[in-house]
């Protein structure tokens, strides 16, 4: 177990300046505030070279809270309507689609989160949502039904966040049907790492987000130095406990995201948390837990999967 340590002056200052120039709040009405929690996993790291890194990083770091959501939403399908790929046959449905992977089904992601947004009244005031030829459907089984699919002409995937592109890519697959068909198919964002987005168009399809991020320390600084960073934050991630397949994210992303829930992309430095060690500035812990009607045939699928 690690004791728990008291971090200086010096870096309670620099972190507090660092809230203030992100416009993050230092206190929050709970009582763990996000700043406080920062405070003790930077006093939780070995050296200062580690804790000078996390700062660093930390000025590049994009935290998108629920507030934020409508005008990234509205953004990102602003850039879907200006493109030239854009253009949907008169008469013919526009669907919304959650952005999951056949293994998802059922479960309350942000994807399906993202839903009720695109119900907003902001986005019922554009050109393109006039007609009344917009369907929201609640998952991607609902597009194998004959009824609905018949009279589709273009197909809108939508998630918060999209990292490596695995989970668009798992869904593109189970669509696989709508492309045959000729349907029109496009992928939204509100914010996606740069590496995901090109995995994604390899196969043919469009990917709009507001903001597309880069790797936070690959791409960042050359070669030599980002390797030495690297190496660091590999070092901060055993310290923590982090599995080694995640040492820089979910799929190596090294991503500097927090959304309403921290990607896993993002580097665990954020947000992982394990018994013995401090509490993450933006964790994704499950200390809140979604009780869904039971399935046993969702479950057979995830015990096999």
């Amino acid at each position: 177990m690690i004791t728990k340590k008291v971090l200086s002056d010096k870096y309670v200052e620099q972190l507090y300046d660092l809230f203030e120039r992100k416009n993050w709040n230092t206190q929050e009405m709970g009582k763990y505030s996000v700043f406080d929690r920062f405070c003790e996993r930077m006093a939780e790291l070995e050296t200062d070279v580690q804790r000078d890194l996390i700062l660093g990083l930390t000025e590049n770091f994009l935290w998108v809270n629920s507030s934020m959501y409508e005008q990234y939403l509205l953004v990102t399908f602003q850039k879907l309507f200006q493109d030239k790929s854009w253009n949907p046959e008169k008469g013919k449905n526009i669907c919304i689609c959650p952005l999951l992977p056949e293994e998802d089904f059922g479960k309350i992601k942000s994807s399906t989160f993202m839903l009720y947004l695109c119900q907003s009244i902001l986005l019922r005031t554009y050109e393109e949502f006039q007609d009344g030829q917009v369907r929201i459907c609640e998952t991607p089984e609902v597009l194998k039904e004959e009824k609905y699919r018949k009279n589709i002409d273009s197909v809108i995937l939508i998630d918060d966040f999209i990292g490596s592109g695995e989970t668009a890519l798992g869904c593109m697959a189970y669509l696989d049907f709508l492309r045959q068909e000729g349907k029109k198919m496009y992928i939204l964002a509100m914010v996606a790492q740069k590496e995901g987005i090109n995995n994604i168009q390899k196969e043919g399809i469009p990917v709009f987000a507001d903001v597309v991020r880069e790797k936070g320390i690959s791409d960042q600084f050359e070669k030599e130095e980002a390797q030495q960073k690297l190496d660091e934050m590999k070092k901060i991630s055993k310290l923590l406990k982090v599995p080694s397949e995640m040492y820089l994210g979910f799929l190596q992303a090294e991503s500097l995201v927090a959304m309403n829930k921290t990607p896993n992309n993002t580097f665990p430095v954020y947000w992982h948390e394990k018994k013995g060690h401090s509490r993450a500035p933006f964790p994704r812990k499950e200390n809140v837990k979604m009780i869904r009607k039971e399935n046993k045939e969702q479950e057979r699928y995830e015990r096999r999967n």
